[in-house]
């Protein structure tokens, strides 16, 4: 059974300290789908990340983004997926976070979940209309320190994963071991995508060598994976790069 859990810590560093709040939230999210993985608890399938609005009202560091881990486990063990949650957020968020996060099975949607996470976007959102709304579409939600404010994104990532349409995939198995040239055939010993495409939605073929930017994440688009990639400048050892 599907569950997705989204986890937001409007991380907020010391004075002086460069961070970058994308780059934390979505590790904090590595590190707890790591942590429920390896307590039998849940099986980590992928974790997205979402860029939500940005105004000097909204607290985050360089970019204000959430994260969504898409789990797949057993109803009985959400229970304690829940509680491991929140453990972890509480120990591994820094002092002046506000944590929250929200959890919903796959198929218990409702489509105003889907409308907050479009909304977060571009227009700022309060803490409570979350607590109320998650409430209401029988979501488990909590701040877990600070303001709490976390929450906001953290309902936010889940309805805008479910949809399908926003965001970057940080982690899926296989793909920290991308590194330079693959045809399709070998890429799929490795990895594999829904659809590797060009934006004028050309496809490479089997055959093509497609060479990887490790920086480049795969893309959602439909509900599905998508690696995007362009074409090569004319001379290069492969045919397509990402």
């Amino acid at each position: 059974m599907y569950f997705l859990l989204g986890i937001d810590d409007t991380d907020s560093p010391p004075a002086g300290e460069a961070t970058n709040a994308a780059q934390d939230t979505a590790a904090l999210a590595l590190s707890l789908g790591q942590k429920l993985d390896s307590l039998g608890l849940a099986r980590l399938l992928n974790i997205s990340c979402h860029q939500l609005f940005l105004h000097p009202s909204i607290a985050y560091t360089t970019s204000n983004t959430a994260c969504c881990l898409l789990l797949d486990s057993d109803a009985q063990k959400i229970r304690e997926v829940d509680m491991t949650t929140r453990i972890t957020l509480r120990s591994q968020s820094t002092a002046k976070a506000n944590p929250g996060y929200a959890l919903a099975a796959w198929n218990q949607f409702d489509p105003e979940v889907v409308a907050w996470g479009k909304n977060a976007k571009f227009v700022e959102l309060q803490r409570m209309d979350a607590i109320n709304l998650a409430k209401r579409c029988g979501i488990a939600i909590a701040g877990i320190s600070g303001s709490g404010a976390g929450v906001i994104g953290a309902l936010a990532a889940i309805g805008l994963r479910y949809e399908g349409n926003d965001g970057v995939i940080y982690w899926m198995p296989g793909l920290d071991k991308l590194n330079g040239i693959y045809t399709q055939v070998e890429l799929n010993q490795v990895i594999h995508f829904d659809f590797i495409e060009s934006e004028n939605h050309r496809h490479p073929a089997l055959d093509d060598r497609i060479h990887f930017n490790a920086n480049k994440k795969p893309i959602l688009k439909g509900g599905r994976i998508v690696l995007q990639v362009s074409r090569a400048k004319r001379g290069a050892e492969y045919e397509w790069e990402s």
